[in-house]
Protein backbone atom coordinates (compact mmCIF):
# COMPACT_ATOMS: atom_id res chain seq x y z
CA UNK A 1 0.00 0.00 0.00
CA UNK A 2 1.58 3.36 -0.89
CA UNK A 3 1.61 6.30 2.10
CA UNK A 4 -1.08 8.29 0.08
CA UNK A 5 -3.32 5.44 0.12
CA UNK A 6 -2.34 4.86 3.91
CA UNK A 7 -3.44 8.28 4.63
CA UNK A 8 -6.81 7.68 3.04
CA UNK A 9 -7.43 4.57 5.51
CA UNK A 10 -6.49 6.23 8.15
CA UNK A 11 -8.94 8.58 7.63
CA UNK A 12 -11.58 5.80 6.70
CA UNK A 13 -11.02 4.24 9.98
CA UNK A 14 -11.61 6.83 11.91
CA UNK A 15 -14.91 8.46 9.57
CA UNK A 16 -17.34 6.62 12.20
CA UNK A 17 -15.58 7.79 15.33
CA UNK A 18 -14.69 11.62 14.71
CA UNK A 19 -14.44 13.44 17.80
CA UNK A 20 -17.49 15.62 19.14
CA UNK A 21 -16.14 18.45 18.35
CA UNK A 22 -16.18 17.62 14.60
CA UNK A 23 -19.29 15.66 14.44
CA UNK A 24 -20.87 16.07 11.34
CA UNK A 25 -24.45 16.19 10.16
CA UNK A 26 -25.79 17.00 7.13
CA UNK A 27 -25.64 20.84 5.74
CA UNK A 28 -28.23 23.07 6.13
CA UNK A 29 -30.72 23.56 3.08
CA UNK A 30 -28.87 26.90 2.14
CA UNK A 31 -25.77 24.77 0.37
CA UNK A 32 -25.34 21.81 -1.51
CA UNK A 33 -24.04 18.77 0.71
CA UNK A 34 -20.01 18.62 0.61
CA UNK A 35 -18.53 16.10 -1.66
CA UNK A 36 -17.09 12.97 -0.01
CA UNK A 37 -14.53 10.87 -1.89
CA UNK A 38 -15.44 6.74 -1.59
CA UNK A 39 -12.52 5.89 0.66
CA UNK A 40 -11.04 2.42 0.90
CA UNK A 41 -12.62 0.15 4.61
CA UNK A 42 -10.23 -1.37 6.65
CA UNK A 43 -12.35 -4.75 8.27
CA UNK A 44 -12.57 -4.36 11.96
CA UNK A 45 -10.31 -6.80 13.78
CA UNK A 46 -12.04 -8.81 16.91
CA UNK A 47 -10.62 -7.70 20.18
CA UNK A 48 -9.81 -9.89 23.14
CA UNK A 49 -10.46 -9.02 26.35
CA UNK A 50 -7.04 -7.89 28.15
CA UNK A 51 -5.46 -7.25 24.48
CA UNK A 52 -3.12 -4.23 24.59
CA UNK A 53 -5.29 -2.02 21.88
CA UNK A 54 -4.63 1.91 21.85
CA UNK A 55 -7.64 2.45 20.27
CA UNK A 56 -10.00 1.43 23.05
CA UNK A 57 -9.06 5.03 24.43
CA UNK A 58 -7.53 6.63 21.57
CA UNK A 59 -9.98 6.91 18.94
CA UNK A 60 -10.08 8.95 15.40
CA UNK A 61 -6.65 10.60 16.43
CA UNK A 62 -5.94 13.61 13.59
CA UNK A 63 -9.45 12.96 11.75
CA UNK A 64 -9.84 16.52 11.97
CA UNK A 65 -6.68 17.68 10.69
CA UNK A 66 -6.73 14.72 7.66
CA UNK A 67 -9.93 15.95 6.70
CA UNK A 68 -8.83 19.49 6.42
CA UNK A 69 -5.99 18.54 4.24
CA UNK A 70 -8.37 16.47 2.02
CA UNK A 71 -10.57 19.20 2.09
CA UNK A 72 -13.75 17.61 3.10
CA UNK A 73 -15.78 17.62 5.99
CA UNK A 74 -16.83 21.24 6.36
CA UNK A 75 -20.41 22.72 5.70
CA UNK A 76 -21.55 24.44 2.55
CA UNK A 77 -18.68 23.89 0.18
CA UNK A 78 -17.57 20.71 -2.12
CA UNK A 79 -14.27 19.28 -1.65
CA UNK A 80 -11.32 21.48 -1.92
CA UNK A 81 -8.33 19.39 -1.04
CA UNK A 82 -4.89 21.22 -0.61
CA UNK A 83 -2.42 21.86 -3.08
CA UNK A 84 -0.23 20.05 -1.40
CA UNK A 85 -2.25 17.13 -1.04
CA UNK A 86 -2.76 17.08 -5.09
CA UNK A 87 0.82 16.68 -5.31
CA UNK A 88 1.00 14.01 -3.42
CA UNK A 89 3.14 16.03 -0.51
CA UNK A 90 2.44 13.66 2.77
CA UNK A 91 2.36 14.89 6.49
CA UNK A 92 6.17 14.02 7.24
CA UNK A 93 7.19 16.32 3.97
CA UNK A 94 6.43 18.94 6.33
CA UNK A 95 6.52 17.59 9.75
CA UNK A 96 10.26 17.34 10.34
CA UNK A 97 11.48 18.89 13.80
CA UNK A 98 10.92 16.30 16.46
CA UNK A 99 9.34 17.26 19.43
CA UNK A 100 10.48 14.68 22.18
CA UNK A 101 14.29 14.11 22.26
CA UNK A 102 15.87 10.91 21.14
CA UNK A 103 16.01 9.50 24.60
CA UNK A 104 12.39 10.32 25.56
CA UNK A 105 11.22 9.56 22.48
CA UNK A 106 12.11 5.73 22.77
CA UNK A 107 9.76 5.73 26.21
CA UNK A 108 7.20 7.92 24.61
CA UNK A 109 6.79 7.74 21.52
CA UNK A 110 7.63 10.61 18.91
CA UNK A 111 5.64 13.63 17.01
CA UNK A 112 7.25 15.85 14.86
CA UNK A 113 6.27 19.29 14.67
CA UNK A 114 6.26 21.35 11.21
CA UNK A 115 8.59 24.11 10.20
CA UNK A 116 9.18 26.64 7.42
CA UNK A 117 12.31 24.81 6.71
CA UNK A 118 10.42 22.66 4.65
CA UNK A 119 8.79 25.15 2.72
CA UNK A 120 11.82 26.85 1.58
CA UNK A 121 13.38 23.36 0.74
CA UNK A 122 10.85 23.01 -2.34
CA UNK A 123 9.84 26.58 -2.53
CA UNK A 124 12.97 28.59 -2.06
CA UNK A 125 13.22 32.04 0.21
CA UNK A 126 10.39 33.55 -1.57
CA UNK A 127 8.33 31.67 0.78
CA UNK A 128 10.10 32.69 4.02
CA UNK A 129 7.10 33.89 6.00
CA UNK A 130 4.41 32.36 4.29
CA UNK A 131 3.63 29.44 6.86
CA UNK A 132 3.67 32.91 9.52
CA UNK A 133 1.26 34.51 7.43
CA UNK A 134 -0.91 31.54 6.83
CA UNK A 135 -1.68 31.60 10.54
CA UNK A 136 -1.72 35.48 10.97
CA UNK A 137 -4.10 35.66 8.44
CA UNK A 138 -6.86 32.78 9.66
CA UNK A 139 -6.49 33.76 12.94
CA UNK A 140 -7.83 37.97 11.75
CA UNK A 141 -10.52 35.90 9.45
CA UNK A 142 -11.44 33.66 12.40
CA UNK A 143 -11.85 36.57 14.86
CA UNK A 144 -13.88 38.49 12.74
CA UNK A 145 -15.97 35.45 12.54
CA UNK A 146 -15.85 35.38 16.17
CA UNK A 147 -17.36 38.84 16.89
CA UNK A 148 -20.20 37.85 14.07
CA UNK A 149 -20.96 34.55 15.73
CA UNK A 150 -21.16 36.36 19.34
CA UNK A 151 -23.68 38.60 18.31
CA UNK A 152 -25.83 35.57 16.45
CA UNK A 153 -25.76 34.07 19.53
CA UNK A 154 -26.60 37.06 21.68
CA UNK A 155 -29.79 38.16 19.17
CA UNK A 156 -31.01 34.81 19.28
CA UNK A 157 -30.76 34.34 22.82
CA UNK A 158 -32.83 37.66 22.81
CA UNK A 159 -35.15 36.27 20.06
CA UNK A 160 -38.57 35.42 20.24
CA UNK A 161 -38.77 30.96 19.59
CA UNK A 162 -41.98 30.93 18.03
CA UNK A 163 -40.93 33.60 15.55
CA UNK A 164 -40.94 31.41 12.56
CA UNK A 165 -37.81 32.51 10.59
CA UNK A 166 -36.06 31.74 14.42
CA UNK A 167 -35.36 28.13 13.34
CA UNK A 168 -33.91 28.92 10.42
CA UNK A 169 -31.04 31.75 11.87
CA UNK A 170 -30.15 29.02 14.58
CA UNK A 171 -29.34 26.33 11.91
CA UNK A 172 -27.32 29.36 10.56
CA UNK A 173 -25.71 30.34 13.74
CA UNK A 174 -25.00 26.92 13.99
CA UNK A 175 -23.93 25.69 10.93
CA UNK A 176 -21.29 28.95 10.94
CA UNK A 177 -20.26 27.99 13.98
CA UNK A 178 -18.95 24.37 13.80
CA UNK A 179 -17.45 26.01 10.25
CA UNK A 180 -15.09 28.02 12.68
CA UNK A 181 -14.44 25.41 15.07
CA UNK A 182 -13.72 23.06 12.30
CA UNK A 183 -11.07 25.86 11.14
CA UNK A 184 -9.54 25.90 14.64
CA UNK A 185 -9.54 22.51 15.40
CA UNK A 186 -8.30 20.95 12.21
CA UNK A 187 -5.68 23.77 12.00
CA UNK A 188 -6.56 25.81 8.87
CA UNK A 189 -3.59 26.07 7.61
CA UNK A 190 -3.44 22.22 6.34
CA UNK A 191 -5.64 23.74 3.61
CA UNK A 192 -5.55 27.67 4.09
CA UNK A 193 -7.58 28.07 0.85
CA UNK A 194 -10.41 25.57 1.88
CA UNK A 195 -10.57 26.60 5.38
CA UNK A 196 -10.68 30.21 4.17
CA UNK A 197 -13.56 29.81 2.27
CA UNK A 198 -15.35 27.84 5.07
CA UNK A 199 -15.05 30.96 7.26
CA UNK A 200 -16.16 33.14 4.29
CA UNK A 201 -19.43 30.96 4.24
CA UNK A 202 -19.41 31.36 7.77
CA UNK A 203 -19.38 34.74 7.86
CA UNK A 204 -22.38 35.33 5.28
CA UNK A 205 -24.68 32.76 6.82
CA UNK A 206 -24.42 34.91 10.74
CA UNK A 207 -25.39 38.31 8.51
CA UNK A 208 -27.95 36.02 6.97
CA UNK A 209 -29.20 34.98 10.70
CA UNK A 210 -29.15 38.87 11.70
CA UNK A 211 -31.28 39.50 8.89
CA UNK A 212 -33.93 36.96 9.24
CA UNK A 213 -34.36 38.01 13.11
CA UNK A 214 -34.46 41.79 12.01
CA UNK A 215 -30.99 42.97 13.14
CA UNK A 216 -28.42 44.66 10.82
CA UNK A 217 -25.23 43.18 10.38
CA UNK A 218 -22.21 43.70 12.74
CA UNK A 219 -20.61 46.97 12.03
CA UNK A 220 -16.81 45.77 11.03
CA UNK A 221 -14.33 45.73 8.41
CA UNK A 222 -14.92 41.97 6.85
CA UNK A 223 -13.54 42.42 3.12
CA UNK A 224 -10.49 39.80 4.25
CA UNK A 225 -13.27 36.96 5.22
CA UNK A 226 -15.62 37.65 2.44
CA UNK A 227 -12.79 36.90 -0.27
CA UNK A 228 -10.15 39.16 -0.10
CA UNK A 229 -7.89 36.38 1.50
CA UNK A 230 -5.86 35.64 -2.10
CA UNK A 231 -3.31 38.44 -2.02
CA UNK A 232 -3.46 38.24 1.32
CA UNK A 233 -2.44 34.36 2.30
CA UNK A 234 0.35 33.82 -0.79
CA UNK A 235 0.64 36.61 -3.52
CA UNK A 236 2.00 39.40 -1.36
CA UNK A 237 4.19 37.10 0.71
CA UNK A 238 5.52 35.06 -2.67
CA UNK A 239 5.65 38.82 -4.53
CA UNK A 240 3.37 38.31 -6.86
CA UNK A 241 2.76 41.29 -9.14
CA UNK A 242 -0.75 42.03 -10.06
CA UNK A 243 -2.14 42.91 -13.65
CA UNK A 244 -2.76 46.67 -13.49
CA UNK A 245 -5.61 45.96 -16.19
CA UNK A 246 -7.08 42.78 -17.66
CA UNK A 247 -9.16 41.78 -20.21
CA UNK A 248 -12.49 40.70 -19.71
CA UNK A 249 -15.51 40.38 -22.04
CA UNK A 250 -13.54 42.24 -24.90
CA UNK A 251 -13.04 44.97 -22.69
CA UNK A 252 -9.66 46.18 -20.86
CA UNK A 253 -10.79 46.05 -17.03
CA UNK A 254 -8.73 48.37 -14.35
CA UNK A 255 -7.46 44.84 -11.99
CA UNK A 256 -5.91 46.50 -9.10
CA UNK A 257 -8.05 49.93 -8.86
CA UNK A 258 -11.09 47.12 -8.75
CA UNK A 259 -9.41 45.82 -5.34
CA UNK A 260 -7.22 49.07 -3.87
CA UNK A 261 -10.01 51.69 -4.91
CA UNK A 262 -13.67 49.91 -5.13
CA UNK A 263 -13.27 47.58 -2.88
CA UNK A 264 -13.78 44.18 -4.61
CA UNK A 265 -12.74 40.97 -3.17
CA UNK A 266 -11.12 38.45 -4.76
CA UNK A 267 -13.50 35.54 -4.90
CA UNK A 268 -16.04 38.03 -6.34
CA UNK A 269 -14.32 37.29 -9.85
CA UNK A 270 -12.18 34.04 -9.46
CA UNK A 271 -12.77 30.72 -7.76
CA UNK A 272 -11.65 29.81 -4.35
CA UNK A 273 -11.46 26.26 -5.45
CA UNK A 274 -9.57 26.50 -8.72
CA UNK A 275 -6.22 28.73 -8.78
CA UNK A 276 -6.32 32.08 -11.34
CA UNK A 277 -10.08 30.62 -12.63
CA UNK A 278 -12.51 33.39 -13.70
CA UNK A 279 -16.03 33.12 -12.28
CA UNK A 280 -17.12 36.18 -12.94
CA UNK A 281 -19.77 36.86 -16.19
CA UNK A 282 -21.09 40.12 -17.36
CA UNK A 283 -23.82 39.71 -14.63
CA UNK A 284 -21.09 39.61 -11.81
CA UNK A 285 -20.58 43.51 -12.98
CA UNK A 286 -23.75 44.10 -13.29
CA UNK A 287 -24.73 43.73 -9.91
CA UNK A 288 -21.91 46.02 -8.53
CA UNK A 289 -21.58 48.59 -11.64
CA UNK A 290 -25.85 48.65 -11.61
CA UNK A 291 -26.23 47.93 -8.11
CA UNK A 292 -28.50 51.05 -6.56
CA UNK A 293 -26.39 51.78 -3.98
CA UNK A 294 -23.42 52.56 -6.26
CA UNK A 295 -23.09 56.01 -7.63
CA UNK A 296 -19.73 56.32 -9.32
CA UNK A 297 -21.21 55.52 -12.70
CA UNK A 298 -18.56 58.53 -13.91
CA UNK A 299 -15.72 56.18 -13.20
CA UNK A 300 -16.03 54.04 -16.06
CA UNK A 301 -18.39 56.10 -18.47
CA UNK A 302 -15.75 58.93 -18.92
CA UNK A 303 -17.37 59.82 -22.20
CA UNK A 304 -21.29 59.99 -21.16
CA UNK A 305 -20.25 61.92 -17.94
CA UNK A 306 -18.16 64.65 -20.17
CA UNK A 307 -20.41 65.04 -22.87
CA UNK A 308 -23.00 65.50 -20.05
CA UNK A 309 -20.57 68.10 -18.21
CA UNK A 310 -19.68 70.02 -21.21
CA UNK A 311 -15.64 68.28 -21.21
CA UNK A 312 -15.89 67.40 -24.61
CA UNK A 313 -13.07 68.53 -27.21
CA UNK A 314 -14.06 68.78 -30.15
CA UNK A 315 -13.53 71.48 -33.41
CA UNK A 316 -16.87 70.22 -34.84
CA UNK A 317 -19.05 72.16 -32.61
CA UNK A 318 -19.03 74.28 -29.00
CA UNK A 319 -20.14 71.77 -26.54
CA UNK A 320 -21.46 73.34 -23.27
CA UNK A 321 -22.33 71.54 -19.99
CA UNK A 322 -25.99 69.95 -19.52
CA UNK A 323 -28.57 72.86 -17.96
CA UNK A 324 -29.39 70.06 -15.33
CA UNK A 325 -25.30 69.29 -14.96
CA UNK A 326 -25.81 71.19 -11.35
CA UNK A 327 -29.00 69.57 -10.19
CA UNK A 328 -29.00 65.86 -11.82
CA UNK A 329 -26.56 63.04 -10.99
CA UNK A 330 -26.64 59.52 -12.95
CA UNK A 331 -28.14 57.90 -11.13
CA UNK A 332 -30.81 60.62 -11.19
CA UNK A 333 -32.17 59.50 -14.67
CA UNK A 334 -30.68 56.13 -14.14
CA UNK A 335 -32.40 53.15 -11.85
CA UNK A 336 -31.20 49.68 -12.58
CA UNK A 337 -33.75 48.25 -10.00
CA UNK A 338 -36.27 48.23 -12.69
CA UNK A 339 -36.36 47.37 -16.15
CA UNK A 340 -34.13 50.11 -17.88
CA UNK A 341 -36.12 52.08 -21.20
CA UNK A 342 -36.50 55.29 -22.26
CA UNK A 343 -39.64 55.20 -20.48
CA UNK A 344 -38.36 54.25 -17.37
CA UNK A 345 -35.86 57.67 -17.31
CA UNK A 346 -38.67 59.51 -18.84
CA UNK A 347 -40.59 59.09 -15.57
CA UNK A 348 -37.30 60.27 -13.95
CA UNK A 349 -38.21 63.62 -15.33
CA UNK A 350 -41.80 63.81 -13.72
CA UNK A 351 -40.15 63.77 -9.99
CA UNK A 352 -39.26 67.22 -10.38
CA UNK A 353 -41.02 68.19 -13.20
CA UNK A 354 -45.18 68.18 -14.81
CA UNK A 355 -46.33 65.41 -16.70
CA UNK A 356 -45.20 67.23 -20.16
CA UNK A 357 -42.01 66.19 -19.35
CA UNK A 358 -42.57 62.43 -19.77
CA UNK A 359 -42.48 62.83 -23.15
CA UNK A 360 -39.33 64.59 -23.74
CA UNK A 361 -37.00 61.58 -23.37
CA UNK A 362 -38.54 59.86 -26.16
CA UNK A 363 -38.61 63.32 -28.10
CA UNK A 364 -35.62 63.61 -27.87
CA UNK A 365 -33.90 60.08 -28.73
CA UNK A 366 -36.13 59.66 -31.25
CA UNK A 367 -35.49 63.28 -33.00
CA UNK A 368 -31.54 62.41 -32.31
CA UNK A 369 -31.78 58.98 -33.88
CA UNK A 370 -33.46 59.96 -37.07
CA UNK A 371 -30.91 63.31 -37.05
CA UNK A 372 -28.01 60.48 -36.92
CA UNK A 373 -29.33 57.99 -39.60
CA UNK A 374 -29.29 60.98 -41.43
CA UNK A 375 -25.79 62.36 -41.03
CA UNK A 376 -24.37 58.17 -41.38
CA UNK A 377 -26.35 58.22 -44.77
CA UNK A 378 -24.94 61.36 -45.93
CA UNK A 379 -21.07 60.20 -44.95
CA UNK A 380 -21.46 56.65 -46.39
CA UNK A 381 -21.87 58.57 -49.44
CA UNK A 382 -19.02 60.86 -49.24
CA UNK A 383 -16.64 57.75 -48.15
CA UNK A 384 -18.50 56.05 -51.24
CA UNK A 385 -16.87 58.87 -53.89
CA UNK A 386 -14.06 59.74 -52.06
CA UNK A 387 -12.88 56.27 -52.55
CA UNK A 388 -14.00 56.35 -56.47
CA UNK A 389 -11.72 59.67 -56.42
CA UNK A 390 -8.73 57.56 -55.45
CA UNK A 391 -9.38 54.37 -57.69
CA UNK A 392 -9.52 57.24 -60.42
CA UNK A 393 -6.13 58.77 -59.32
CA UNK A 394 -7.44 62.14 -58.26
CA UNK A 395 -6.46 63.66 -55.01
CA UNK A 396 -9.00 65.18 -52.69
CA UNK A 397 -7.03 65.94 -49.38
CA UNK A 398 -9.48 68.63 -48.45
CA UNK A 399 -12.39 65.54 -48.74
CA UNK A 400 -10.72 63.70 -46.88
CA UNK A 401 -9.92 65.69 -43.73
CA UNK A 402 -13.90 66.51 -43.98
CA UNK A 403 -14.66 62.65 -43.94
CA UNK A 404 -12.28 62.20 -40.74
CA UNK A 405 -14.34 65.12 -39.30
CA UNK A 406 -17.86 63.89 -39.78
CA UNK A 407 -17.39 60.77 -38.57
CA UNK A 408 -15.60 61.58 -35.69
CA UNK A 409 -18.82 63.77 -34.77
CA UNK A 410 -20.96 61.35 -35.15
CA UNK A 411 -19.29 58.74 -33.55
CA UNK A 412 -19.05 60.90 -30.06
CA UNK A 413 -22.37 61.71 -29.88
CA UNK A 414 -23.08 57.80 -30.72
CA UNK A 415 -20.36 56.63 -27.81
CA UNK A 416 -21.64 59.88 -25.47
CA UNK A 417 -25.35 59.18 -26.18
CA UNK A 418 -26.94 62.39 -27.24
CA UNK A 419 -29.71 62.53 -24.65
CA UNK A 420 -26.92 63.54 -22.13
CA UNK A 421 -26.98 66.85 -23.38
CA UNK A 422 -29.31 67.35 -26.81
CA UNK A 423 -28.44 70.51 -27.76
CA UNK A 424 -24.40 69.75 -28.17
CA UNK A 425 -25.66 66.48 -30.03
CA UNK A 426 -27.86 68.16 -32.12
CA UNK A 427 -25.28 70.27 -33.08
CA UNK A 428 -22.77 67.78 -33.58
CA UNK A 429 -24.83 65.44 -35.80
CA UNK A 430 -25.85 68.92 -37.73
CA UNK A 431 -21.90 69.79 -38.19
CA UNK A 432 -21.22 66.32 -39.34
CA UNK A 433 -23.60 65.94 -42.12
CA UNK A 434 -22.88 69.24 -43.83
CA UNK A 435 -18.88 68.53 -43.60
CA UNK A 436 -19.88 64.81 -44.99
CA UNK A 437 -22.13 66.99 -47.51
CA UNK A 438 -19.23 69.11 -48.39
CA UNK A 439 -16.77 66.48 -48.79
CA UNK A 440 -18.97 64.98 -50.92
CA UNK A 441 -19.23 67.87 -53.15
CA UNK A 442 -15.34 67.53 -53.12
CA UNK A 443 -14.59 63.96 -54.24
CA UNK A 444 -17.16 64.38 -57.07
CA UNK A 445 -15.41 67.70 -58.71
CA UNK A 446 -13.08 66.48 -61.80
Amino acid sequence: MTPLLRLLAILAIGLGAAAPALAQRPPAPHAPAPLRPELPQEPAKPHRMGELECRNCHQAKHQGVLRMYLGMGGRGTAMIPSHMFQVRVECVACHIVPKEAEGAAAIVGQTFRPSEQACLGCHGEKYRGMLARWATTLNQIGETVALKLAAGRAVLAGADPKNPKHARARELVEDADFNAQFVTLGKGVHNVFYAADLLKLANGWLDEALALLSKPPLKIDDALVRGGYCGVLCHEQAGVKQFETVTFAKRKIPHVRHVSEFGAVCTACHSAEVHKAVTATPATCAACHHNPMNDRCESCHRVQSAFYRGGVKTDSAKVEPNVMVNAVGCTGCHDWTQKHSRRAVGQKCVGCHDAAYLSFATEWTAGLDDQATRAAATLKRAEAALSAARRAGRAAPGADLLVREARDALALVRTARGVHNPPAAEALLEAARLKADEALAQAGRR
